[in-house]
């Protein structure tokens, strides 16, 4: 039996994800009647639902700020918010701009690791994406920014993610683009599955397949 790359525990065999951390396990392409495991790039600036994440990562890091002004000298809170308002709307355009220059030059967007299997779906971030995240906390503690720091962290503790079949609340479909949204009952951290051309549809009736029902939107 095989042993989790990142837990070390047992795996049952054919399975992409381990039971016990929940993380993928396999990064190669796999392709079977009851499971898939691909490769596909991320669109950045032509994605709504990138873009849309973007801007709550980056105004999570600044709510925090908030809170924390809000707690340490109430007085100064309201007069703090525009000017935090006027901040993350200049680092959310600066933002895509630069996602607008590295999708162009990247061809398309950053890879990652997408999954659909028996078990639930799942997402691991490619390296190029790792070493963004990385750099952004580092250049965000080297210049002071608490809330850039904060929307670094929270991307890092993104790179692998899964949602089993039984926390689903909905599953959307963005045919223009050809991402899948899957949204957790919890309302928090969904996520984007990104797919080719070539295999959009088979991800959707492999996804028709294990969807609790009522969970599609077309």
């Amino acid at each position: 039996m095989n042993k989790c790359p990142h837990c070390g525990s047992d795996l049952p065999p054919d399975s992409a994800f381990c039971q016990e951390c929940g993380k993928p396990v396999s990064i190669s392409e796999q392709s079977s009647s009851d499971s898939m495991v691909w490769t596909a790039q991320i669109p950045v600036i032509t994605s709504s639902v990138v873009v849309r994440q973007l801007g709550m990562a980056l105004g999570g890091g600044f709510l925090v700020v908030f809170v924390i002004i809000l707690f340490a000298h109430p007085g100064a809170a309201l007069s703090v918010a525009p000017i935090l308002f006027v901040i993350w709307v200049f680092l959310f355009g600066l933002s895509l701009f630069i996602a607008g220059i590295y999708q162009k030059a990247t061809k398309g967007g950053p890879d990652a690791v997408f999954a659909v299997t028996p078990e639930g779906i799942g997402y691991a971030a490619g390296e190029t994406i790792k070493k963004i995240n990385r750099l952004t906390a580092i250049g965000s503690v080297a210049g002071g920014s608490l809330s850039g720091l904060g929307g670094s962290m929270i991307n890092i503790s993104r790179e692998m993610d899964t949602i089993p079949w039984d926390e689903i609340r909905s599953i959307t479909y963005q045919n223009r683009e050809r991402t899948i949204v899957v949204y957790r009952k919890i309302l928090i951290s969904p996520i984007m599955l990104a797919c080719t051309r070539e295999n959009f549809n088979q991800v959707k009736e492999l996804i028709s397949r294990y969807a609790p029902p009522g969970t599609i939107k077309e």
